[in-house]
């Protein structure tokens, strides 16, 4: 019985060879090239294409390459086997060391000194210490979480808000819209690391990150979807807010003619804040595959939210 391989066509070679090296003798099959559905087994996909997987009749489990769930959300009908989303903490940390950088970066004025530079110009200017600094997660889920620990660690005022009750080491949990717009106008910098489900759609709107500090920044490792980017535009040529990096957008990759690129308080990268890294996603799944083929159930099965 074989593997279905999908990872949206990127990097199957690094795959291939991570699921011949951590589960040795199980047969691979590339998508979409499948001629015998009844042999796949198990499917190892990203952002694969709905209705395909109701093809194989013998499908026990998918394990998703990603933590991302927005794909999978998108599909109008399930398969009966369970899904199992991937976390993967050299990606979490990867994505912690990410959000670390550009906070530094918005704490120590660091887009200044490079215009300064730029113009050879010599000026120095006082910056709050870390633990004056007050950054604001969005999101706590394992990422966000890993993420906003991190951050404290480092000497960081972190606040940690989710729609419902958390308790993090080190971090300030809030929840509620309330307790959100609360603490937005104390926020030097809001972080988001939201989900992106139906609720989440463009979350972060005008009449969200108009209550940010004034010249505060935002750094997005979500989804694009999750913010408004017109809102935000909006915000950022009047200088309510002074800086953002985005890592995603509502369209990648980002078109040549997005007003981003040239934004001189923009910082792109073109999503790779925690690429999926094929060695340490693999020997996580294949642990996991091991406990589902024992009888024990993954920790992170995907269950579609109504």
């Amino acid at each position: 019985m074989a593997i279905l391989l999908n990872n949206d066509g990127h990097w199957h070679d690094k795959w291939r060879a991570a699921i011949l090296k951590y589960l040795p003798g199980r047969p691979i099959v590339e998508y979409p090239n499948v001629p015998e559905p009844d042999a796949i087994e198990y499917a190892f996909i990203w952002k694969h294409p709905a209705g395909d997987l109701e093809k194989y009749p013998n499908l026990k489990a998918v394990f998703s390459l990603g933590s991302g769930v927005d794909y999978l959300d998108a599909f109008p009908i399930l398969p009966d086997a369970p899904m199992f989303r991937l976390i993967d903490p050299a990606m979490a940390e990867d994505m912690a060391l990410y959000t670390l950088y550009w906070v530094i970066h918005f704490q120590r004025l660091f887009g200044i000194y490079q215009t300064q530079q730029k113009q050879a110009h010599w000026a120095r200017y006082p910056t709050p210490l870390a633990p004056a600094f007050k950054v604001t997660m969005l999101g706590l889920g394992a990422i966000g979480s890993h993420i906003a620990q991190v951050l404290a660690k480092n000497g960081f005022d972190v606040s940690g808000w989710s729609r419902s009750p958390k308790d993090i080491e080190g971090v300030k949990c809030i929840h509620g819209e309330d307790a959100l717009f609360d603490n937005l106008p104390q926020t030097d910098v809001l972080v988001c690391c939201l989900p992106f489900t139906k609720t989440t759609y463009e979350f972060l709107s005008l009449s969200v990150l108009s209550k940010l500090k004034k010249g505060g920044a935002l750094i997005n490792i979500s989804r694009g979807a999750v913010i408004n980017e017109e809102d935000l535009l909006t915000l950022l040529d009047s200088g309510h807010i002074g800086g953002a990096a985005l890592d995603v957008f509502h369209t990648e990759p980002l078109p040549r003619n997005s007003p981003f690129w040239q934004h001189p308080n923009v910082h792109v990268t073109p999503h790779m804040s925690g690429a999926t890294n094929p060695d340490t996603a693999v020997q996580i799944i294949a642990k996991e595959l091991a406990d589902f083929e024992n009888g024990i159930m993954p920790r992170y099965r995907y269950i579609r939210s109504d």
